[in-house]
């Protein structure tokens, strides 16, 4: 098994600490603004269908 170099393990650790964050974001605007993604979804099944 090669070596990974240090920037590597940087990158990658910047990587998933900016999708955590990504991902609580999404879920406390989801939180904040329910009835509006619930007001998209509808609206989305009935573009859809």
């Amino acid at each position: 098994m090669p070596q990974l170099s240090p920037l590597f393990w940087v990158v990658s650790s910047f990587m998933v600490m900016f999708l955590l964050m990504s991902m609580m974001v999404i879920f406390y605007e989801s939180k904040v603004s329910i009835s509006v993604i619930n007001k998209c979804k509808v609206s989305l099944v009935e573009w859809c269908w």
